[in-house]
C-alpha cells in the first residue's frame, strides 16, 4: 500500500477514533492527540502538545507508565494495562491502555473504562459483603446456572458440607449430600424450580464429608432472561441444626406440660386482673373447665365458701412480693364438687429481671387427703367395727378421769367380752363371726350416751367408758341393759344366732394415778364373772386384785425358776402288789423357791399350763427323769420303769414324738422303761391324733398310762382303740374304798374290765394299812401311795433299791 494512503488512513482514524488515541516519544512527551482527548479529558490539545504525558496519570499509576516505557525501549511487548487519568475538573476516568511501536514513535490507544471499573468494584463490594454475611450470619450462597447445571457454592456452604473451598460439586453429588429421607424432596423442588421457576423453602437434613447430621434451611429462587426462560437457580442454605434442636426440646416440654397430670396455669403478670393465657389438658380434667372457656379469666373462679381466706391472703401475698408461694387449698370444680389443690406458684421474669408471667402447677390431692384422713381414722379406730380402738380409747379415758376429778364425778370402766365365740368363728366361718362383731358393736352403741365411749379391745372383747356418773350405782343401769340387750337373738341370713357377754365393772372417782389401771381392773373382774356361769357381771375388789397379782407374781418367779434351775424332782416307788418289789418309780416336781420356800405343783403346774412355761419345765423333767432312770437301772437286779406325766400342751405340739426319740437317744433308756402318764384329758379334742401318736408311741416300745382314769369324761368306747398299756385308778375311789361301797364297786369294775382288756392297773392314793389290805386282798395288781413311801430325792430312792429289791414285801405303814 502507498505511504500516503496509509498515512491519511491513520490520520482518519486518528479523526474519527471513539477512543483517546494519541502518540509519545520514549521519554514520554505528547506528540499528537485526538479530539476525543479533549472531550473526554476536558483540557487543550494546544496546551498538552510537548509536554509528558505523566501530568494526565494518577500519581499512583506513575510506575505503571513508566514500566511501560521501559519495556518499549527495550523492544519488548507491552500488554494491555489499566491506569487512571485525572480531567481537568479533577474527576478519576479509568483507561485501559494499549501501546505500540513505530517509527522512533511510540502509539497509544486509551479505551474509558471507567463503567467497568464501577462495575467490578460493585461486583468486588458485593462480593466481600456475600463474604460477610456468609461468615456472619452463617448463610451461605450458591447458584446453579442452566446452561452448565454445576452449582456454584460460596466458602460457607463449602463449609456446611465439610468440603474445601472452592469445591464444585456436580448437581447429584450435592443431592448425595442430604439424608437419604431427604433427597427425594430436594430433589423434587430444585427440578420444580428449574424447570417451572417455583421457589422453594425446606428443612431438610444433610450429612456432611465426616458424616455428621446438620439440619439446614434451603432457599432457592429462579433467575429468568428477557423472554422469561429460567437460566440461573439461585439459593442459600443455613445451619438450622441448633434452632431444630431447640424446637425439639420445646416441643417435648410441650409435650409434657400437655400429658402432665398436674394441671399447668400460666397468667399474664402484666395484664390487667392477671388473666390466664394458657392451660394444659389436665386443668381441663381435674376442674372441668376447658380451655376456651378460663382464658383471659382471673383463677379466682375456682374459689367458693370454704376456701380458706388465710391461705388466699399467703396466695396473693406472694404474688405481690413475685416470690414463690406453696399453699394447699380447697378449691371447686366445674360441677361445684370441691378439691384438694396443691398449688406451686412461680414467677417467669424475662432478660431485664422482670416479671412477665406467673406459672401455676396444681395436683389434685384430693384422694390423698382422704386416704390421709382414713389414715388417721384407722389409727384411732377399728377397722372392722369403726369403733374407737385402744389409741383413741386411752385418750377417752384420760380425759374421763381428769373430768371426774376436777367435778368430783364417777368414771366406770366395763370389761365385756363374748362368751364363747371363738366356737362361732370355728364352725360358723369367721364372716359371721365378724356380722356378729359388727352387731354387738352396733348394740352397744345403741345403748350409751353420746358422750360415752364403746371401743374394740380386742377379738370379741369391748370396753364401754361411762364418764360424768353421779354416783357409783348409777352404772348398773347401762349393765342391766347391755346385758339383756347383747343377749337378744341375732339374724344372719334367715337363721337365729345366740350369745351373751360377761362383763367386769371398774369405777374411780378421779384419784387413780394411771387411769389404764381402771381396765386392768375392770379385765380381772371380767374374768371373775366367766367363773362365776358366765353371762352376768362382777365388780373389781382389791381381793381380786390381790389373788391376780399373786398369780402375776409367781409367774414372774416361776420364770426365774426355769431359767436358774430351781426344780428338782423326787421318785415315788410303785409296788407290785403280790410280791412288794419296786417294780417302778413316778417322777414327780418339786420347786424350792429361794425366798417362799416349797412351793407345792398344784400351785405352778395349772399356772404353767395357762402360761405356755410348762413347755420348757416338762422338757427338763423328761430329761432329767430318763438320765435318773438309766442310772437306777444300772445296778438294779429287775428293770423297774420311769413314770413321767406329760401335759396335754406337752403331747399335742407338733414334734412330741420326735422329742421323746431324741430324749431316749440322748440318755441311753431302753424305750420299754419309759411310761408316759396321760390324763383323759388329752383325749378330748383330735381323737384320731391322739390314737395315731399312741401307737407311734407303742411301736417305738415306750409304755402308756391313762392317768386318773375314772374323773375325765372320754367315752368308754375310746378305751378299747387305746394304744396304752396301764390305767392308774384316781386315789378319789380309794379314800373311801374300806366304807363306801360304791368306791369299791367302781375300783372292782374297773380292775375286771381292765383285766378282760389286757391292761395292767395301778390303784394310786393308798395311805393307809387298811386301804391297802382291803385292796390286796382282792386285788393281785400295783399299788402307789404314802403307805408305801413319800415321794423323795433321787439319792434316797437309790439307796431305797440299793438295800432290797423287795422292800415292801410286809408292808407297813410309813411314819408320817
Amino acid at each position: 500500500m502507498p505511504l500516503v494512503k496509509s498515512e491519511e488512513k491513520l490520520d482518519q482514524f486518528f479523526l474519527l477514533s471513539q477512543d483517546l488515541f494519541f502518540s509519545i516519544d520514549f521519554a514520554g512527551i505528547l506528540l499528537n492527540v485526538n479530539p476525543v482527548f479533549e472531550t473526554l479529558l476536558g483540557y487543550s490539545a494546544s496546551e498538552w502538545i510537548g509536554k509528558s504525558c505523566g501530568k494526565v496519570v494518577d500519581r499512583r499509576d506513575i510506575p505503571v507508565i513508566e514500566e511501560a516505557l521501559a519495556r518499549l525501549q527495550s523492544q519488548k511487548r507491552v500488554p494491555s494495562f489499566d491506569v487512571r487519568a485525572l480531567t481537568a475538573e479533577g474527576q478519576m476516568v479509568w483507561l485501559e491502555v494499549t501501546a505500540a511501536m513505530g517509527e522512533g514513535v511510540i502509539y497509544v490507544v486509551a479505551r474509558d473504562i471507567s463503567r467497568r471499573k464501577a462495575i467490578e468494584k460493585q461486583l468486588i463490594r458485593n462480593q466481600r459483603l456475600f463474604q460477610i454475611v456468609g461468615e456472619t450470619a452463617l448463610i451461605g450462597g450458591w447458584y446453579v446456572d442452566m446452561s452448565e447445571r454445576l452449582p456454584i457454592w460460596s466458602n460457607e456452604v463449602c463449609r456446611l458440607h465439610g468440603v474445601s473451598p472452592g469445591f464444585r460439586p456436580t448437581v447429584e453429588e450435592a443431592i448425595d449430600f442430604y439424608a437419604p429421607s431427604s433427597r427425594p424432596r430436594i430433589r423434587e423442588v430444585f427440578e420444580a424450580c428449574c424447570e417451572h421457576g417455583i421457589s422453594f423453602d425446606e428443612e431438610l437434613e444433610i450429612i456432611t464429608r465426616q458424616e455428621v447430621r446438620l439440619w439446614v434451611r434451603v432457599i432457592g429462587k429462579a433467575v429468568r432472561d428477557e423472554q422469561g426462560q429460567v437460566v440461573q437457580v439461585q439459593g442459600s442454605t443455613q445451619d438450622i441444626t441448633e434452632r431444630k434442636a431447640t424446637e425439639r426440646q420445646l416441643t417435648l416440654l410441650e409435650r409434657s406440660v400437655e400429658s402432665s397430670i398436674n394441671g399447668v396455669i400460666i397468667v399474664d403478670a402484666q395484664g390487667h386482673d392477671l388473666p390466664i393465657v394458657y392451660v394444659n389438658a389436665a386443668f381441663e380434667r381435674i376442674t372441668g373447665y376447658s380451655r376456651d372457656t378460663v382464658l383471659g379469666q382471673n383463677c379466682r373462679f375456682l374459689q367458693g365458701e370454704e376456701t380458706d381466706p388465710s391461705t388466699l391472703d399467703q396466695l396473693r401475698r406472694g404474688i405481690r412480693a413475685q416470690q414463690e408461694v406453696h399453699v394447699v387449698m380447697r378449691n371447686y370444680r366445674r360441677n361445684g364438687v370441691p378439691f384438694w389443690n396443691d398449688l406451686y406458684v412461680s414467677p417467669v421474669r424475662d432478660t431485664a429481671g422482670a416479671v412477665t408471667h406467673f406459672i401455676g402447677v396444681q395436683n389434685d390431692i384430693t384422694a390423698q387427703r382422704e386416704y390421709q384422713a382414713q389414715l388417721r381414722h384407722n389409727a384411732c379406730h377399728d377397722a372392722l367395727t369403726g369403733l374407737p380402738n385402744r389409741l383413741l380409747l386411752d385418750q377417752r379415758l384420760a380425759q374421763g378421769c381428769l373430768l371426774a376429778k376436777r367435778y368430783h364425778r364417777y368414771i366406770a370402766a366395763l370389761f365385756v367380752d363374748l362368751d364363747d365365740f371363738k366356737p362361732i368363728n370355728d364352725t360358723l366361718g369367721h364372716e359371721v363371726g365378724d356380722y356378729m362383731l359388727i352387731e354387738v358393736a352396733k348394740r352397744l352403741e345403741e345403748e350409751l350416751r353420746p358422750w360415752d365411749t364403746v371401743a374394740r379391745f380386742g377379738g370379741d372383747e369391748f370396753i364401754v367408758l361411762l364418764p360424768d356418773l353421779a354416783h357409783e350405782k348409777d352404772v348398773m343401769q347401762v349393765v342391766e341393759r347391755l346385758l339383756a340387750r347383747l343377749s337378744a337373738p341375732y339374724w344372719y341370713r334367715g337363721s337365729e344366732l345366740r350369745i351373751t357377754a360377761s362383763i367386769g365393772i371398774a369405777t374411780d372417782d378421779g384419784t387413780i394415778s394411771e387411769p389404764r389401771q381402771l381396765i386392768q381392773q375392770a379385765d380381772l373382774a371380767m374374768y371373775k364373772a366367766k367363773r362365776q356361769g358366765r353371762n352376768t357381771y362382777q365388780w373389781y375388789t382389791d381381793e381380786l386384785n390381790r389373788k391376780v397379782s399373786e398369780r402375776v407374781n409367781l409367774r414372774h418367779a416361776l420364770q426365774q425358776a426355769i431359767e436358774q434351775s430351781q426344780f428338782e424332782l423326787h421318785y415315788q416307788p410303785q409296788i407290785h402288789g403280790s410280791t412288794g418289789r419296786v417294780s417302778g418309780v413316778e417322777a414327780l416336781i418339786r420347786w424350792y423357791h429361794p425366798e417362799r420356800g416349797n412351793i407345792a405343783p398344784g400351785q405352778f403346774i395349772s399356772l404353767a399350763e395357762d402360761t405356755g412355761q410348762i413347755m420348757p419345765i416338762s422338757e427338763w423333767v423328761l430329761e432329767r427323769a430318763c438320765r435318773d432312770a438309766v442310772r437306777l437301772n444300772a445296778n438294779a437286779s429287775k428293770p423297774i420303769t420311769m413314770a413321767v406325766n406329760i401335759s396335754p400342751m406337752q403331747f399335742q405340739r407338733a414334734g412330741f414324738l420326735l422329742s421323746i426319740e431324741r430324749v431316749l437317744e440322748q440318755t441311753g433308756l431302753a424305750p420299754e422303761l419309759l411310761e408316759l402318764e396321760l390324763t383323759e384329758g388329752v383325749l378330748m379334742d383330735s381323737t384320731e391324733h391322739v390314737i395315731q401318736t399312741l401307737q407311734d408311741l407303742r411301736s417305738l416300745g415306750v409304755h402308756i398310762a391313762l392317768d386318773d382314769f375314772g374323773t375325765g369324761f372320754s367315752s368308754l368306747s375310746y378305751l378299747k382303740h387305746l394304744p396304752i398299756n396301764k390305767l392308774k385308778i384316781d386315789r378319789s375311789f380309794v379314800r373311801d374304798v374300806v366304807n363306801d361301797t360304791r368306791d369299791a364297786a367302781i375300783v372292782d369294775g374297773v380292775v375286771t374290765m381292765a383285766a378282760k382288756l389286757g391292761l395292767e392297773v395301778l390303784i394310786e392314793g393308798v395311805e393307809t394299812a387298811e386301804q391297802y389290805a382291803y385292796l390286796s386282798a382282792r386285788h393281785s395288781t400295783h399299788f402307789q401311795g404314802f403307805y408305801f413311801a413319800r415321794p423323795m430325792p433321787f439319792s434316797a430312792i437309790r439307796s431305797l433299791l440299793h438295800e432290797s429289791p423287795y422292800p415292801f414285801s410286809d408292808a407297813e405303814p410309813s411314819p408320817t
